[in-house]
């Protein structure tokens, strides 16, 4: 449990926790996104940690914020953000994760629109527009294209939003062409 303390006091809301340091950081200079508490509340939740959860289930509430500047990782952020708020909501069936996830996922969707239909590697959430990579603006890994599929389907399904779905059969679509 001291370990959840000092990361809650110290890094509350940072992307990652430095425990060494007993610091926090983000990814990007315009602030973070809280990737890890938002990652790992389904943890505490299993974990039964009620009252970490609780505090984290506020700070979700409260603080969690995507109207950021600069350039986030499309990847990263539907993994770990998009991808621990869906997990959040099957585990406690508490709305408050889904609305938050329509919330990003309508910011992170720009990054889909592209001539092939792959998303970009990067967004920014703020002005909702996909950044393409400067040194290889029409390369995308597959792997980061691809692992996108589970949280924007299960969104769709919950969200009853096929524009959702769409962009994530749309990227399917491509790979499966190429092959």
């Amino acid at each position: 449990m001291l370990l959840t303390y000092l990361t809650e006091r110290d890094a509350m809301g940072s992307d990652e926790y430095h425990p060494l340091t007993h610091t926090g950081s983000n990814f990007s200079a315009h602030g973070g996104m809280g990737y890890t508490v938002v990652d790992s509340i389904d943890t505490m939740y299993i974990m039964g940690l009620t009252d970490e959860y609780a505090r984290a289930r506020r700070w979700v509430e409260e603080s969690l914020s995507f109207d950021k500047e600069g350039s986030f990782s499309t990847f990263e952020t539907t993994i770990r953000v998009l991808g621990g708020l869906l997990s959040a909501f099957t585990l406690t069936q508490d709305r408050l994760y889904v609305h938050r996830a329509i919330e990003l996922a309508d910011r992170l969707l720009p990054a889909f629109d592209t001539n092939s239909g792959l998303p970009l590697p990067s967004v920014n959430l703020a002005r909702r527009v996909g950044i393409p990579d400067a040194a290889a603006p029409e390369i995308i890994s597959t792997a980061e294209a691809a692992t996108l599929q589970l949280e924007f389907r299960y969104l769709a399904q919950l969200a009853k939003r096929p524009d959702f779905w769409r962009k994530a059969e749309k990227v399917m679509h491509v790979i499966h062409d190429l092959l």
